[in-house]
Order: structure tokens, then C-alpha cells, then sequence
């Protein structure tokens, strides 16, 4: 009994302590792993960043709900453990947990949401400060060293410096109000007050308050072009109100050359990134660079020095020293928290060559994950963790190795989509009737002969066709895979292999995992539907005991297996209580597939499902693709960036823009051409080879 009383009372006398030094430690973690969220790290990491992003503000609480608790109850001589001298030695923390409830610049959101919020974050900082000064006025007695009083003031500024920073980067990354682009494209002259000043960004400050001359473009930086796309606005729009395509302007226009290359994404992914969870919106106003450049570094050493030269002899000497290491170390995380971050962004990215932002390209294959619920060692346990929320590659880290050649591919086809026809349309992909971008004439002509592709196409919602062509592209790679011809296979091999099965699964992933990127009002319980009539297929032919002592990779169906599906998805949509199609209409899908000459067959697949990923990158909203970069981004985020930038129509632009008649069209086209200097083409498609 004794030993209790006895840890009760070491608790008594370390809490306030551990809590403090606690807090302080979560503040370096995230100062060091912000950064990575800039990263496709695994999900499980990601994880434990959120929870110290949410522990590290309710610790700080704590600690100071249990400092002004504890001092509440003490009087100036009695009723505490340490003593008057003591008591105020602790009550100079609490500034510190002001500070740490600030937040760290690179962090300042975790979500999108949060960016909402900020009147909420408002309240919270008149609240928090106004009781931790009362509770300071009310906890320091007089006959304290004044050199401690006035550190503690000075740090009480620092703190609610840097609380008012959080609202305001939080205000001005909200959705809402992330651009205000009217004045600046405008280029119009109006004189600044010196508030405006303070609190305009350095680069905005030159185009709002400098004339634009008569005929040239706005002048719109890169970090205008993100806003622009993550609020939904339409850039061809833009284009078109600002005349920008008038003769000799040509080479100012808002969107970017269309020589660009993938390895121009990653600033433009990281800038978005910064604009929306961290305080890059206000890091480069004048008020912000005067405080953080000047005034906090400033205030900070005097509070030290002011610290240092104060009468500490009565105090313990563990406090002194913690109160030592809790100033240090939070002055170098707020004046040098920048430069860290910088450091750590080139480490992740020259040293450990880690995947930025959407250079990863995550898949998921409808057959493989029922062979693996059906397995007999492993299936169980994979039921009891999908029930209870699991989803699989959580602990998995993600790989780049299908990224950069389906990368390449695409950028590719976008930038050659675009050069060749402005304002390229990617839901042409499904149409028979016209060129259309995702095609030849010759694979168009295919398409009309089969019933089964044309119906896929033509009459299937987006979200069911997705699922038909991946399981029927599964299904023709597990009956007869692309060949390879020498060590190093021809471009074409790649594209069928590669590409087209990677973006099957990925587009699996999208329907399964985030629907709503998909396509707007996709349905993800189509995926699980056709996975539980696919898993009751397989367990009917027995594959389960075939697998049990093989290994992951190992799991492949032989041509008995096949024709076992085929047959079973037929008896499961002729049954009239359970009838369901979707497997049924993917094997007719597939063997009429099969019954193409391979090099077409494998053409029209790649052709159909970059016409597929196009279509839904330039669909999905832009708030959408940044609520994704909180989460590591997508790589439908890289293509949807290039449609945007290269002039493509996103569905802004369908939104914004009316359809052109095609008269029209094909004057624009012809105008447009001879202005450039080059050929008039009604698509692209039609002049390029047969592999892209």
C-alpha cells in the first residue's frame, strides 16, 4: 500500500512535468514528419501523424489545465509541494504551452475541412489566451523576480503571435476565399494602404499595384494557376475573357507550354499541397516575415537572457534545467522550424529518393483479392479484419514501379492530344459516331462490329463499365498474357502490359477505395457485390484447395478455371432470385475480346482505358483532388494537373463553356492552326501511329 501512495504522490510532484516536456515532443515529431505528408508514405505513418497532430493540442490543454488547477489551490505559502518561489517558476511554462498551441507552420491542417473551420479556431483563441493571461495574473504573487515576469510577458507575445497566425493561414486557404483573381488578371492600379501592405503576399503586391500594359497577358504566377484550379475555375474561360489568344500574345497565355514534362509536377503538386495544410499562404506577406525574421527571434533571446540572469537558487534545480531545455529547444523549432522542414524535404527527396506527391500508383485486382479470401489459411482472419475496417495495403509501403512508365505514357498522350486539338473533350472516348481523342479510325471501326464493347461503352453508367472492363481485361491477361520479344520489349509490349493492366487495377482502386474521385455519385457497392458473387464462383470450383499451398504471387487460373467463371456467372444471371450480371456481361466482354487479333486487342484496351482515366481526372472536381494531396495524393490528381495546364476541358470548362456547333469547330480549328503554323487536324488520333 505504501508503494502506491508512494507512485501517487511521484506523480503528484512529475506530472505537470512529463506533461510539459511531452508536449514539447510532439511538437518536434511534427516539425520532423510534416514534411513527409508531402510523401507517399504508408498509411500507417500517415496514421500516426494525425494522432499527434490531435494528442499534441489536447496535451497542451492538459498541462495547462493542470498548472492553473494545482496553483488555484495553493496560497503564496502553503498547500503546495514546491513553495511560492517554486510555484512561479512553473507558471512561466504556461506561455510555453500558449506557443505549442499555436500549431507548427507545416502542419497547419491536417484535413480540408479544417481550413473551414476557422472562425471556430477564432473563438478559441480569444478564449484560450484570455484565460491563460487571467490565470497567469492571478497565479504570479508580487514579490516574485520581476526578471521572470517580464520573460514570461515576452513569451505571452511570442504565443499569441503565433496564435493568431493559425485562423488567419486557415482563413485564407479556405476554399471560399482561395482566390480572389478578378483584380489581379486585371492588372489594375490602385494605391495600397499600409494595412493591405502588411498582409499582401510579396508577389501578389507587384501585380495588384502595377499597371498591366495595354495588350500583354496578366501576370499570373504558378501559385495563381493553383488556386485557380483547386477553386474550379475554368482557365479556358479565363483565356477567353481576358482575350489572351489575340495575335502576338500567344506566348503569355495562362496555360503552360505544352512541352511540358513530368518532372515540372512535382513544385506544382507541393505548391497546392503548401497553399492548403500549411501557412504558405501568408509565410511571405510583410507581417509575417517582420514578426518571424525580426521580432520572434528577437523576443525570444531576451526572454532567455532575461531567464539566465534571474535569482534560480531557490528553486530546484530540475525545474531550472527543464526550464532551460523547454526555452532552448522551443526557440530553435519557432525560428529555425523552416530551414528543418527544408532540410527534410531534401532528404526525403535527394537521400532517400522517397515518392512525392501522387508518384504512386496503387492497384487493386477484383480476382486476386477473392483468391485471397478464399484461401483456407488466411481467408478467415481476412474476413474478420475487412468487418472490422481493414483495408488492405494499410501497412503496405507504397512503390513507384509502375508510376514512372504509365507516367511517361500518359503525359505523352496529353500533351499530343493537345497540341494537335484545342480544348480536347476525353468523354469522346465512348463516342462512335465522330474522331474521337482515345482512338483510331480503324479501332473505332472494331468497336462498332462488337455488340459487347459498344454496349460497355454506350449504354453502361461510368462506375459499371470501370468494373466490366476490369474484370474483362483480368480475365484476356490470365488467358493469354502479352508476349515478350528479347530482354528489353518494343514500346508496344509496354503499353499492353504495363499500362493497360495498371490502369485496370488502379481504376479498381478508385471504384473500390475512393469513389467519389471516380466519378461523381459512383456506386462502390457495385465492387462488392461482384466481389461476393465472384467469391462464390471460385469456392463452387473448388480453387481454394488448389491454392492452399501456394504462394501469393502464385495465384493463377488455368483455362479449366476460366470456363468454370464463365459458366457460373451465366447460372448466376439466369437465376431469377439472385440475379446478377455484371460478372456474366464482363466474361461476354472478355471472350468477345479474345476473339480480336492480339495486336488489336491489346490496342483498343490501352486505348479505351486512357480514354477511361482521362475522362475521370478531367470530371472529378478540383476540391476533390485537394482533399487528396492531405492524403497522400492520387495519381489521378498528376493526370487531372496535366489536362488542366496543357488546355484540356475539365469539367469546369463543360461547366463554364458551351459545347461549340460544329461549324464552329471546325472554323476554330482551321484558324487556330494556320495562326500556329501548322496543319488543321479534326483529332489527333488520326495522325498518330498505332502506339500513341
Amino acid at each position: 500500500m505504501a508503494g502506491i501512495w508512494s507512485a501517487v504522490r511521484w506523480w503528484d510532484d512529475w506530472q505537470l512535468r512529463i506533461l510539459v516536456i511531452g508536449s514539447l515532443g510532439f511538437q518536434w515529431f511534427l516539425l520532423l514528419a510534416a514534411p513527409m505528408r508531402n510523401y507517399s508514405i504508408p498509411r500507417w505513418f500517415r496514421t500516426c501523424i494525425w494522432l499527434a497532430y490531435i494528442t499534441a493540442d489536447a496535451l497542451a490543454i492538459y498541462a495547462l489545465a493542470t498548472l492553473f488547477n494545482r496553483h488555484a489551490r495553493a496560497t503564496s505559502t502553503a498547500c503546495n509541494y514546491y513553495g511560492a518561489k517554486l510555484s512561479s517558476l512553473e507558471v512561466l511554462w504556461a506561455p510555453l504551452l500558449l506557443i505549442y498551441l499555436g500549431g507548427r507552420e507545416e502542419i497547419t491542417a491536417y484535413n480540408i475541412e479544417d481550413n473551414e473551420l476557422w472562425t471556430r479556431h477564432t473563438v478559441t483563441l480569444v478564449s484560450q489566451v484570455t484565460v491563460a493571461l487571467y490565470a497567469f495574473y492571478k497565479s504570479w504573487t508580487g514579490d516574485n523576480d520581476r526578471k521572470l515576469l517580464l520573460s514570461a510577458i515576452l513569451l505571452f507575445i511570442v504565443g499569441i503571435i503565433s496564435f493568431c497566425e493559425k485562423p488567419w493561414s486557415l482563413r485564407r486557404a479556405s476554399i471560399n476565399r482561395l482566390v480572389a483573381m478578378s483584380s489581379l488578371m486585371k492588372g489594375e492600379r490602385r494605391s495600397p494602404t499600409g494595412w493591405q501592405w502588411c498582409f499582401t503576399k510579396l508577389d501578389d503586391r507587384y501585380k495588384c499595384w502595377r499597371a498591366r500594359p495595354q495588350g500583354t497577358a496578366p501576370i499570373l504566377s504558378q501559385g495563381d494557376k493553383v488556386q485557380m484550379m483547386l477553386s474550379d475555375l475554368s482557365l479556358y474561360a479565363a483565356e477567353v475573357t481576358l482575350e489572351i489568344r489575340k495575335k502576338g500574345t500567344t506566348d503569355q497565355k495562362i496555360l503552360e507550354p505544352l512541352t511540358m514534362g513530368k518532372h515540372k509536377m512535382k513544385p506544382w503538386l507541393r505548391q497546392a499541397f503548401g497553399l492548403i495544410y500549411t501557412r504558405a499562404n501568408v509565410i511571405f506577406t510583410p507581417a509575417y516575415l517582420a514578426c518571424h525574421v525580426l521580432l520572434v527571434p528577437s523576443l525570444y533571446i531576451a526572454a532567455i537572457m532575461l531567464f539566465a540572469t534571474s535569482h534560480k537558487h531557490e528553486y530546484y534545480v530540475t525545474d531550472v534545467k527543464i526550464t532551460y531545455a523547454l526555452l532552448c529547444f522551443t526557440a530553435v523549432l519557432d525560428v529555425f522550424g523552416l530551414l528543418i522542414s527544408e532540410l527534410m524535404y531534401w532528404l526525403m527527396s535527394s537521400q532517400a529518393k522517397v515518392p512525392a506527391l501522387c508518384e504512386n500508383l496503387p492497384g487493386y485486382n477484383l480476382i486476386d483479392s477473392v483468391l485471397r479470401v478464399v484461401r483456407p489459411r488466411t481467408g478467415p482472419l481476412l474476413k474478420i479484419a475487412k468487418r472490422m475496417g481493414y483495408k488492405e495495403g494499410y501497412f503496405r509501403q507504397p512503390k513507384d514501379r509502375l508510376y514512372s512508365s504509365v507516367s511517361d505514357f500518359i503525359t505523352a498522350e496529353l500533351v499530343s492530344a493537345s497540341s494537335k486539338v484545342e480544348n480536347v473533350d476525353f468523354s469522346s472516348y465512348r463516342s462512335f459516331t465522330k474522331d474521337y481523342w482515345a482512338s483510331r479510325t480503324a479501332l473505332r471501326d472494331e468497336c462498332r462490329r462488337r455488340g459487347e464493347v459498344r454496349r460497355s461503352l454506350r449504354r453502361s453508367p461510368f462506375d459499371a463499365s470501370v468494373l466490366l472492363w476490369h474484370i474483362a481485361t483480368d480475365i484476356c491477361f490470365r488467358c493469354g498474357p502479352p508476349k515478350h520479344f528479347g530482354e528489353r520489349p518494343p514500346r508496344a509490349e509496354v503499353v499492353r502490359e504495363v499500362c493497360t493492366e495498371a490502369i485496370s487495377n488502379y481504376m479498381a482502386y478508385l471504384l473500390n477505395f475512393q469513389p467519389e474521385m471516380l466519378m461523381t455519385g459512383s456506386r462502390q457497392h457495385l465492387f462488392t457485390e461482384a466481389m461476393k458473387y465472384m467469391e462464390r464462383i471460385l469456392a463452387k470450383d473448388g480453387i481454394k484447395h488448389k491454392l492452399e499451398d501456394k504462394q501469393e504471387q502464385e495465384q493463377k487460373l488455368d483455362d479449366a478455371s476460366l470456363r468454370r467463371i464463365k459458366e457460373e456467372a451465366a447460372e448466376l444471371a439466369s437465376d431469377p432470385k439472385g440475379r446478377y450480371t455484371i460478372v456474366h456481361d464482363a466474361c461476354k466482354l472478355a471472350e468477345e475480346l479474345m476473339g480480336i487479333e492480339e495486336e488489336t486487342r491489346w490496342h483498343l484496351m490501352y486505348r479505351v482505358w486512357v480514354g477511361m482515366l482521362c475522362y475521370s481526372a478531367s470530371m472529378c472536381r478540383g476540391y476533390l483532388h485537394a482533399k487528396s494531396l492531405g492524403e497522400g495524393g492520387e495519381f489521378l490528381s498528376y493526370v487531372w494537373l496535366i489536362i488542366s495546364l496543357t488546355g484540356s476541358k475539365t469539367l469546369a470548362d463543360k461547366l463554364q463553356m458551351p459545347e461549340p456547333e460544329p461549324e464552329e469547330m471546325e472554323t476554330t480549328t482551321t484558324t487556330t492552326a494556320q495562326e500556329e503554323g501548322r496543319p488543321a487536324a479534326s483529332s489527333w488520333a488520326t495522325e498518330t501511329g498505332e502506339d500513341g
